[in-house]
Formats: C-alpha cells, sequence, structure tokens
C-alpha cells in the first residue's frame, strides 16, 4: 500500500472545513415610511415600464378642436396690427380697432419677451385698462403663471394664479382667481389628467366658488380623451349639467376639420348646440369656417401678400337673429 503524502515537516495537516455558502438576506422595510417608500418606487418603475404619453393639459383637452374654430378670429369692422421686433426676445404690438358695432374704437399697445426660462408680456388700451402675464419654468416638469388685469370698470380686475405640473404620464393644475388669503374668498381650481393607456386618458376638475366667507360651492368635471393616429375624440361632463363631446381630425397637412356638440340641462332648461369648424392652409393663405345648428355661419380668409403682411377678411351671418358683421383687417411685422 502507497503511504500518503506528507508534508515537509513531518506532520500532515489537517484540512479546515470550508464555510458553507451564506444565503443573501433581503432587507425588509423596517417601518410604515420605508414600506410607503418601497410601494411608491414599484409604482413608478411599473409607470415606466408602460411608458405612457403625456396627455397634455385639462383645460386643453379640445385645443385642436377649438383651434379650427373662429371664436379669436372673428371680427368686424377694421383692424391694423403692427409688430415691431427690437431684440430676437422682444418686441412690441400696435393694435388699431374702429368701426365695430359691439365695441367702440381702441387703441392696444402691447409688449412681449420670450426667455429661455421666461414668458412675460402687458398690454394697455385706451381706457386705461393693463393686462399682464409671466410665466417662469422651474424645470421641464413646473411652471408658474400669473395673470392680472386692471380695469377702470369696477368689479372686471382680476389677479388669477397658476401651478403646473407636467409628468411623464400626467398633468396637475393648480389654480386660483381673486384669492384673498385673509377671508379665504376666491374661486379655487384643480384638475389632473392621467393617461392610462398609449390612447386613452382620464382627468377630473374641482371648482371651489368661496365670494364670501359665509357662502362656498364646489362643481366636479370629467373628461376622456381618445388619441388616435391623425384624429381626437373627447368627451366632458359638467357637474352643473353640461355634457359636450369633440371630435378632430387631421385630414391632411394642411386640411384640418373639428366639430363640438354641448348639451345644457339645468332645471326645466333643455339646449343643445353642434358646431362645425374647417381650417385649410394654402401656400400663400389660410382659410377657416365654421357654422352651427342655431343658424350662425363664419369665415375669416388671411392672405399672405408679402412675407411679414397678411391681409384679413371676416365675416359672420346669424340666420336666427337675423343679424351679420364683417370686417377688414391687416397685420404687419417689421
Amino acid at each position: 500500500m502507497a503511504s500518503p503524502l506528507k508534508s515537509p515537516l513531518g506532520f500532515n495537516p489537517i484540512p479546515a472545513a470550508s464555510p458553507a455558502p451564506v444565503e443573501p438576506v433581503s432587507a425588509a422595510p423596517a417601518g410604515l415610511l420605508d414600506q410607503a417608500k418601497a410601494a411608491f418606487a414599484k409604482i413608478n418603475q411599473f409607470r415606466e415600464d408602460l411608458n405612457l404619453p403625456n396627455p397634455g393639459t385639462y383645460e386643453g383637452v379640445s385645443r385642436e378642436v377649438k383651434n379650427t374654430f373662429l371664436t379669436n378670429h372673428v371680427f368686424d369692422g377694421a383692424r391694423c396690427d403692427i409688430t415691431k421686433v427690437l431684440t430676437p426676445n422682444f418686441q412690441v404690438t400696435h393694435s388699431f380697432a374702429m368701426g365695430s358695432a359691439a365695441a367702440p374704437s381702441s387703441y392696444n399697445f402691447g409688449t412681449a419677451f420670450i426667455g429661455q426660462q421666461s414668458f412675460l408680456s402687458g398690454n394697455l388700451d385706451t381706457d386705461g385698462n393693463v393686462q399682464a402675464r409671466a410665466n417662469y419654468a422651474w424645470s421641464n416638469s413646473s411652471v408658474s403663471k400669473v395673470q392680472s388685469q386692471l380695469s377702470t370698470t369696477p368689479g372686471h380686475s382680476m389677479l388669477q394664479v397658476e401651478q403646473d405640473f407636467n409628468g411623464r404620464d400626467f398633468n396637475l393644475n393648480l389654480k386660483g382667481v381673486n384669492p384673498s388669503p385673509v377671508e379665504g374668498t376666491g374661486i379655487f381650481i384643480g384638475s389632473y389628467l392621467q393617461s392610462v393607456s398609449q390612447h386613452v386618458a382620464l382627468g377630473v376638475e374641482a371648482v371651489h366658488q368661496r365670494p364670501t366667507p359665509g357662502q362656498e360651492e364646489t362643481t366636479m368635471s370629467y373628461v376622456a380623451k381618445y388619441t388616435g393616429d391623425d384624429y381626437i375624440a373627447t368627451a366632458q361632463w359638467a357637474g352643473f349639467g353640461a355634457l359636450s363631446a369633440a371630435y378632430y381630425l387631421r385630414y391632411s397637412q394642411t386640411v384640418d376639420f373639428g366639430t363640438e356638440i354641448q348639451l345644457m340641462s339645468v332645471g326645466g332648461r333643455r339646449e343643445a348646440v353642434a358646431t362645425v369648424g374647417g381650417k385649410f392652409e394654402f401656400r400663400r393663405s389660410t382659410f377657416r369656417g365654421q357654422v352651427d345648428t342655431t343658424g350662425k355661419v363664419s369665415a375669416v380668409l388671411e392672405e399672405k401678400i408679402v412675407p411679414g403682411f397678411s391681409f384679413l377678411v371676416s365675416g359672420e351671418i346669424d340666420h336666427g337673429k337675423g343679424q351679420s358683421r364683417f370686417g377688414v383687417g391687416m397685420m404687419w411685422e417689421v
């Protein structure tokens, strides 16, 4: 029999037993706060895995449809807007209006400053009314806004403060109109819009009105938005009995269509109005047309004569009231 090998010192060392592998023990949350943090981290990870898009703001849920309508484009009489760009970030505007049946002749002086993180604008008209607006972006997801109006007409002055939070897949907006920290009065609005899939977003808005310390009212509104490849459909329900539905279609790169129906049911009053509008962009002109079920037909044509100079023609016929409006204007950028 072969003898076992010996060490140079004359004895055989006894091999030490190898330690048993220790299984890693995951640290469990030690308290309620740690458990909440862990749950919040899991929810955020789940939302990141879904990769949902940002749905936009609650108040802009029907923005595309409104852009095809003529609410802010129809005018009567004569108007002229002259814009002077003083620097790449600063410009001034002179606006003249006369011959309108709804408003007296007026002159408006406006300024605007556009920075990387801030936006400032102000307007002053011949009646002494002053409007100012300031936006500041603290980050890509947080924007603060202040808007004010000083009017010579009693009860028309206004102050509005607003905070906008844009997340990966949601938008949160908080707004206060004429807030009074001393009496706790004002109008307070909070809205939240959340994407629940790649195409569907759901939102809610709460409006709390407190004109006096002893009088207050809260109403809730709900909205649903579906975004397709070239169309957007929305439905909104307001707590005071108003239901609206809108549909926007991007027919081509130069043609947009929008339609909206509004149903109102308050007490014994029931009304419904449907509106259809279209926007057509040509090489040197833009045409907008609109018709609704009340018998109102509107159209605005903007013709770009040369770069920086446009000529406008506006017309509206209200068959239900037997009234009509017509206006001409120009926009000049120097």
